[in-house]
């Protein structure tokens, strides 16, 4: 059984450190066609829980839905053309945002983000600082609009793999306008992707002095953290992140991740089953961390159930031969 334990604990971790996965952890479950995501954000960067976004096309799709507690919204079994997505804010404040055009064709993948951001209408008289849940600094922001369109930009190019491209339209609109929260954890994000950790951290750090309590900031804090095998500052990273943004699974999967390379089995199993209650999709690796956990603990049962779970969702994962293999292996233990 030992051996079993070191192939699959490395096998796990090598998966979960890929810029892809670093990024954000996507849906891993089948569709008939493309899925088009994203978040929809404020105009101080905190996500625009419950916005109207609708997708149409001129061969006559039209499909609403609304953003979740995390502004997250998703369009799945969508066909090769070109779309509109639009958002509308329905929480009262005076705000307008720009639609964005897609063309399915031209991507590199069937997973395409178009994240939204919201701004004040040149004429809006209405404070955002109305909201109870928007901090006073983060109410304070107001973002340029040069500063947006950079960071779409930034977002489009980081989409296309042009990280290096990306990273100077997300320094373009930190440049706009420096206090940038939203900025500063895309530039974060794209420097983690190309493996510059420090330079993250330093965008992570920059992020949470202006609002020492920005989920997205404490997560990617924590996530350079664990990247360096600083475990312990990246739990208390992470929880933090588990506490501003309660019901984002990404947070529990890197918590679960940080715990589990410290051998705290039982924080790493609740954060982990945390993250599929969330989000069963976007988390369904967190079946083979699952699995992973009940190998360290001579549980090849519970192990066995927690892989089939994972390759019934992801039937062709990159390493499934491997997890085949493994269950094979498994099995014979529990015939001993």
């Amino acid at each position: 059984m030992r051996t079993v334990i070191g192939f699959f604990v490395g096998a796990a971790i090598l998966w979960t450190l890929t810029p892809f996965a670093f990024a954000q952890i996507l849906p891993m479950g089948r569709s008939s066609g493309y899925i088009i995501y994203g978040i929809i954000y404020y105009p101080d960067g905190t996500p625009a829980r419950g916005a109207s976004v609708r997708i149409s096309s001129a061969a006559g799709l039209d499909r609403q839905t609304y953003a979740d507690a995390n502004g997250r919204y998703e369009f799945r079994d969508i066909a090769s053309g070109r779309y509109r997505v639009a958002a509308t804010n329905l929480d009262g404040r005076d705000l307008v945002a720009d639609s964005a055009e897609v063309d399915t064709s031209r991507a590199a993948s069937s997973l395409i983000q178009v994240s939204i951001y919201f701004r004040p209408r040149a004429d809006a008289t209405k404070e955002v600082a109305d909201s109870p849940a928007i901090s006073a600094k983060a109410a304070s922001q107001r973002i340029p609009k040069q500063a947006l369109k950079a960071l779409e930009q930034g977002q489009k190019l980081g989409l296309e793999g042009k990280y290096a491209q990306a990273e100077e339209s997300f320094t373009k609109a930190i440049e706009a306008y420096p206090n940038y929260l939203q900025g500063l954890v895309e530039r974060g994000n794209i420097r983690v992707a190309r493996g510059r950790v420090t330079e993250a951290t330093a965008d992570f750090a920059r992020a949470l002095e202006i609002d020492p309590h920005y989920g997205p900031a404490l997560c990617g804090s924590g996530i350079c953290k664990f990247s360096q095998a600083k475990y312990d500052d990246a739990i208390v990273d992470l929880e933090k992140a588990t506490a501003a943004e309660p019901n984002n699974a990404k947070n529990y999967m890197f918590l679960g991740l940080a715990h589990m390379a410290l051998d705290h089995r039982e924080p790493a199993r609740f954060a982990f089953q945390r993250a599929l209650n969330l989000d069963p999709k976007g988390s369904v690796r967190a079946h083979v961390h699952l699995a992973n956990l009940h190998i360290k603990e001579n549980r090849p049962a519970e192990a066995i159930a927690e892989l089939d779970a994972y390759l019934t969702a992801v039937p062709n994962p990159p390493d499934r031969d491997k997890l085949l293999a493994l269950e094979v292996q498994l099995r014979a233990a529990v015939k001993k």
